[in-house]
């Protein structure tokens, strides 16, 4: 389920870090633990902010931050339901039985 732009406005600042946790799973990349700990550090960073711009600032990055995961989650899962093998019933024996097949 994909948050909309009203609901994820409406998010506390807890509700925002522990879906950016969260969510950072689906990320394709490598690095995702290091995004994790970014994460986590930046929160960290700015937990004592009392510049009211700042804080909006920041606040509107983990937005962002959010929904750019988010996006990367349900591509992900679109990936696995819509995009499979088919199984077309074609099998070729590995040990093939014929006069042209060498036995060593």
């Amino acid at each position: 389920m994909q948050h909309s732009i009203q609901e994820i406005q409406a998010m506390s600042k807890l509700t925002l870090y522990r879906m950016l946790i969260k969510n950072v799973q689906y990320y394709p990349s490598k690095n995702k633990f290091k995004i994790m700990l970014a994460i986590k550090e930046s929160f960290r960073e700015h937990r004592s902010l009392n510049d009211s711009k700042k804080i909006i600032q920041e606040i509107k990055i983990a937005q962002m931050g959010l929904r750019n995961l988010e996006m990367y989650r349900i591509k992900n899962q679109e990936m696995k339901d819509v995009y499979k093998v088919k199984d077309d019933g074609f099998q070729e024996s590995m040990n093939p039985k014929d006069k042209n097949f060498i036995y060593f």
